[in-house]
């Protein structure tokens, strides 16, 4: 039974050497290359840019555009009769009853129902710009400026969360894989009583009772050595999904925890206040809601712009008319010519059924709720913070007497082992003497692997993106 055991755990390195190392650093580069969070996030920086720029164009607006048209018309189908009547040396255009109640002569016409083709063609540049707009524009613009700098800190915020999501699963992992160590190096202390039990019986020197204890005990351990190794191969393929590794994988990694308590929570809210991507992003869409109130507000000034237009065709607009030209034309490209049309245009609005008020006022109630907002996220970051570094000191005390406990469950062992081998001591003695050594291992490895992912909980919560530098 030693010897199988000692070529499992011999064949253990071997196995993992052709597995493909993954440090926390791997970890967090892969989960924010995957995310699809991270994707969406970048989207949105994206259309921001896009959005700034359109509003930049609105200070000046250049629009050209060209038009044709080819139509054919026929008039009159199925209607009355269409002639020409003549009253005392006058012409007009009558029908047949008309003309006689008149006492004129009628002649009818023709073609009843005629048609033609109608060409229109028509090529406009046209030059819009806001002189004053009751600082529209220039709010606008900065609304959309404000909007894309959330955009790019939302982008610091995302990969703060994946990294923090990632080292998470990461030491989820690496906790269990630890204690399994320590399961594993029990499991051969275990076999190593077991051996001497069964020598001591074989010479008469211990009761059957000794060995059966020991092989008991073993058996056990196995077992839970066996669990372990099943929760890390089902947490182990989470991960890989998460980060998108298909191949086999082996974490690798230490603790990197500082060895005395960090400084005073007050000290460490400052700097969260300061580095934290939530609060700049609330401050900036707050800033942004301003200047929507600013946009709304724009109605109550008068609006002066300067009006250019230059067309070319046979079919042209008048601003002034809101109306067109039409040509009887067959042909778009005859009786083409040119005009442009320079002036400006002041416009007040006196009253819109208090559109422009409540519009206002709905803009102030959502400045008023961001605000409200911002002062909840910075509240949050302060929770995060503080909670954080309560759970990193009290770790940190729990930490002292489980180090000095696993000393003294060490030297203990010792004694025992001698003890037992000398007759002096009781099989069960010793066998609970290796359970203690066991739970205080295991006990301190729980204790400093959360230590270690409390640590990278209050770095994150300061703004730092773990794994990262």
């Amino acid at each position: 039974m030693k010897a199988a055991l000692l070529v499992l755990f011999l064949s253990a390195p071997a196995l993992a050497a052709d597995l493909r190392p993954v440090t926390l650093a791997d970890a967090v580069e892969l989960a924010l290359r995957t995310d699809p969070a991270m994707d969406a996030a970048y989207i949105d920086r994206d259309r921001t840019k896009w959005a700034t720029l359109r509003t930049q164009l609105d200070r000046i607006t250049l629009r050209v555009d060209g038009q044709l048209q080819e139509l054919w018309n026929k008039v009159n189908i199925g209607g009355s009769t269409l002639g020409a009547c003549s009253v005392g040396g006058f012409a007009f255009s009558a029908g047949p009853k008309t003309c006689a109640s008149s006492g004129g002569m009628f002649t009818a016409s023709a073609d009843q129902s005629p048609s033609g083709g109608q060409g229109l063609f028509n090529l406009t540049a046209q030059l819009n710009v806001p002189l004053f707009s009751g600082f529209r524009v220039e709010a606008t613009v900065k609304r959309a400026q404000k909007l894309e700098e959330a955009a790019l800190v939302t982008i610091r915020r995302q990969r703060r969360d994946t990294a923090l999501a990632a080292a998470r699963s990461f030491w989820t992992v690496r906790r269990l894989e630890l204690l399994l160590d320590v399961q594993r190096a029990q499991l051969l202390r275990l076999s190593d009583s077991e051996a001497v039990a069964s020598g001591r019986v074989k010479a008469g020197l211990a009761p059957p009772i000794d060995r059966n204890r020991a092989t008991v005990r073993r058996l056990q351990q196995a077992a839970q050595v066996l669990e372990y190794e099943g929760q890390i191969k089902e947490t182990e393929s989470q991960l890989g999904v998460a980060l998108g590794l298909t191949g086999g994988f082996q974490l690798e990694g230490g603790y990197t925890f500082p060895p005395t308590i960090p400084a005073t929570a007050e000290e460490l809210v400052q700097t969260a206040r300061h580095d934290r991507p939530e609060i700049l992003v609330a401050q900036l869409r707050l800033d942004a809601a301003r200047q929507s109130i600013r946009v709304t507000r724009a109605n109550l000034y008068p609006q002066l712009a300067g009006v250019g237009l230059f067309q070319f065709g046979n079919n042209q607009f008048s601003i002034g008319t809101g109306a067109r030209d039409v040509s009887s034309q067959a042909n778009p490209f005859a009786g083409l010519s040119g005009s442009l049309t320079i002036g400006g245009s002041l416009n007040y609005n006196f009253f819109d059924m208090l559109t422009t008020y409540t519009t206002q006022r709905d803009a102030q109630y959502e400045a008023a709720r961001l605000a409200a907002d911002q002062r909840r996220v910075e509240r949050v970051v302060d929770t995060d913070v503080v909670a954080a570094h309560a759970k990193v000191t009290r770790l940190f005390g729990k930490r002292v007497p489980l180090h000095d406990s696993l000393e003294l469950a060490r030297d203990n062992i010792k004694i025992l082992e001698a003890r037992y081998k000398s007759g002096d001591a009781l099989i069960i003695e010793l066998l609970d003497a290796q359970v203690e050594l066991a739970a205080a291992e295991a006990s301190l490895v729980d204790v400093e692997s959360q230590l270690e992912l409390a640590w990278i909980e209050l770095r994150a919560s300061m703004g730092e993106v773990p794994g990262r530098r």
